[in-house]
């Protein structure tokens, strides 16, 4: 699969990793590798509603970004990733596919109509192309509220930074390399959000987004929403054999017990990555852990696909 609208190639150096309390940004720096730091944000800077990411507050958020790109050697481009639950992604059936973007942008308007309590004249949409499948011609599609994502830019732009790319933590953590390999299903945990994307061959074949209650985090809620999207991929979609799990979870006690849970499934395995990169310095990433960094990293270091 082509995801060229949802990543960007050659990668980056800078990847900027927005959430509601802090910043990250991860830099990589010629010989000397990648160099990550993290700054708090006031309350206030991002607003974010039941659609996702709603506005902005430059005079908020401005300062931290602007110490933040300091840190990156005052790069002046970057990719900027923000939780999946800031985006709303949906996997949809078109009856057909238009070459062209705008009908494509069309299409996708038309069928959001009924997804999202939102006029689709207010939304900024990043269209893929999948292969087709049993007749049907299928749309990965990514949307953000227009205004929300055009305040993005420009308080970045406000600071020296131009904006290649904006993706969610999801489309960031996309394994490479997955056309020869076991089906994957990648679990992407963040506050009160559960994401899970199965890709067959690299291609998506589900994907299902969740909010998750302020009290349902716990390994129970999760396994049971696992037990159920595997029983659709046996029984609706007729996936069978080995089944990789990619597992990205920031809380470490329920990132054990789901990692547990997963080892005694006998058609389940644990997707098993190439070395990963190091992001220094090392008290940052005791600070805010591995999870968090790991769609900047994947997305600077060109390991998403």
């Amino acid at each position: 699969m082509n995801w060229k609208d949802l990543v960007t190639s050659p990668p980056p150096a800078t990847g900027w990793d927005l959430d509601i309390t802090d910043t990250v940004v991860v830099h990589r720096s010629g010989q000397d590798g990648l160099h990550c730091a993290v700054e708090g944000l006031p309350a206030g800077a991002f607003e974010v509603g039941p659609v996702g990411l709603q506005a902005i507050d430059a005079k908020l958020a401005g300062p931290t970004l602007a110490r933040l790109k300091g840190a990156a050697e005052g790069a002046s481009t970057g990719a900027v990733i923000v939780p999946t639950s800031w985006l709303r992604s949906f996997l949809i059936d078109a009856e057909r596919a238009p070459r062209k973007e705008a009908e494509l942008q069309e299409v996708a308007r038309w069928r959001l109509k009924k997804l999202l309590p939102v006029a689709p004249t207010e939304l900024r949409l990043t269209v893929v192309r999948l292969p087709e499948l049993d007749g049907r011609r299928p749309l990965l599609v990514l949307a953000g509220i227009e205004r929300a994502m055009a305040a993005l830019e420009s308080t970045f732009r406000q600071i020296g930074v131009e904006v290649g790319m904006i993706t969610t933590r999801l489309f960031a953590l996309v394994p490479s390399g997955l056309g020869t390999k076991p089906p994957v299903l990648l679990v992407q945990l963040e506050t009160g959000f559960l994401s899970l994307l199965l890709l067959d061959a690299g291609i998506p074949r589900l994907l299902r987004t969740k909010l998750l209650p302020a009290q349902s985090g716990t390994s129970e809620t999760i396994i049971r929403e696992l037990r159920l999207t595997l029983e659709f991929v046996r029984d609706r979609i007729g996936l069978g054999g080995e089944i990789e799990v990619k597992l990205v979870c920031p809380d470490r006690e329920l990132e054990h017990e789901l990692r547990g849970w997963i080892a005694g499934q006998t058609s389940l395995a644990p997707h098993i990555e190439a070395g990963g990169a190091v992001c220094g310095p090392t008290a940052v990433v005791e600070r805010i852990g591995g999870a968090r960094l790991a769609p900047a990293i994947a997305v600077v270091t060109g390991a998403v696909r």
